[in-house]
């Protein structure tokens, strides 16, 4: 039975900055048009079109993020498996 090596600090302070900047995220300002006309269309329909375009944002780049990080994942894995069947043909 193999262990998996910790994550290196980098790979911890990066996962810890991208937490925290997602549960931080403010709401982006728009112009003063745009904010009053958000704001009357808030009132009329009880809709917060700023966090709904926020909230697609984050959904649109979720996809792209999962597949380079997957794939990523996924070569490392396999770099990790030869340099270990490398390992074992020289002994």
């Amino acid at each position: 039975m193999t262990t998996r090596p910790a994550p290196s600090r980098f790979v911890s302070c990066l996962g810890a900055a991208f937490l925290a900047s997602a549960v931080l995220i403010a709401p982006a300002s728009a112009c003063p048009l745009c904010s009053e006309e958000n704001e009357a269309k808030e009132r009329e329909t009880g809709v917060n079109v700023a966090m709904g375009f926020s909230v697609s944002v984050l959904v649109l780049l979720a996809v792209p993020m999962s597949l380079v990080g997957g794939l990523g994942y996924a070569l490392y894995r396999n770099h990790q498996r030869m340099t270990q069947d490398d390992g074992r043909a020289t002994r």
